[in-house]
């Protein structure tokens, strides 16, 4: 255990020479290659075990959840209850869960303070990446019932131009018909739906064969793609939860250009 504690002392000294800043207590990471210090870290036990680290500036919000407070290696993603939120200053939150992956190493417990390491992959809506590299967190002390609530993190997500108009469905329902994943959105008298099958990989498809379809439908006139793309982002076949990007035409001479389409949903 000596040794170790050495090795990570002195892998955080490297690292703070290089382009981490270092104080008595610290959380920081390099997110999409921008520096991020907080100005408060501060750690809780909560009631069923599981450890949370959060890291606040007077803006901003970094939040390590891990399943217990011991030392160890904790794996971010998928349906791990290991997970990183961060909650940028426009109110942009990214998560680790589904979609993302990464890890957490608690190197030392001490005085009922925590250090360790970090690294991780989150996402917004299920497309936008955030990547937060040669994180650490250092002597952040339990400090109980004074870590903020997670914001909250939309779910079923489905937005487009429609006609260069911004569309932003209210109403989002996504299930999965045996072979091909329905996906629908509505807002007031406009619903854009698409359809493709269920083991869809990430990539690009074109819209219009046989197999990928989507519809536009304005005060009751349904009309059907020509042309288009659906960009498959992440599919998480165990989780059942998708997210991608879409945009389409319908046919002349009434066309419709549905144009930055994005979708984040569970089925």
């Amino acid at each position: 255990m000596k040794t170790l504690m050495l090795c990570f002392f002195a892998a955080f000294a490297l690292i703070s020479c290089e382009d981490i800043e270092t104080n008595n207590r610290a959380l920081q990471v390099t997110l999409n290659k921008e520096f991020f210090k907080a100005a408060d870290a501060r750690a809780q036990i909560n009631p069923d075990g599981t450890l949370t680290i959060q890291g606040l500036t007077d803006l901003e919000t970094l939040t390590i959840h891990l399943n217990n407070s011991s030392l160890g290696v904790y794996t971010l993603g998928g349906a791990s209850t290991n997970r990183v939120i961060f909650e940028d200053f426009e109110g942009s939150v990214y998560t680790t869960n589904p979609f993302g992956n990464g890890q957490v190493v608690v190197e030392d417990i001490s005085n009922g303070s925590f250090s360790g390491s970090f690294r991780f992959n989150a996402f917004r809506f299920g497309l936008d990446t955030l990547n937060g590299a040669k994180g650490i967190f250092f002597n952040v002390p339990l400090a109980s019932g004074s870590v903020e609530e997670d914001p909250e993190i939309p779910v079923n997500i489905l937005s487009a131009k429609i006609n260069d108009v911004d569309f932003s469905a209210t109403t989002v329902t996504a299930v999965d018909s045996g072979n091909f994943i329905l996906i629908s959105g509505t807002q007031a008298n406009t619903t854009i739906a698409f359809s493709f099958p269920n083991d869809l990989t990430n990539g690009n498809n074109p819209i219009g064969t046989a197999n990928i379809t989507a519809l536009v439908t304005i005060d009751g006139v349904q009309r059907e793609a020509v042309s288009g793309n659906l960009s498959i982002v992440n599919h998480n076949l165990e989780l059942n939860a998708i997210s991608g990007a879409f945009s389409f035409e319908t046919a002349a001479p009434d066309g419709i250009l549905v144009t930055q389409g994005q979708f984040n949903v569970s089925y």
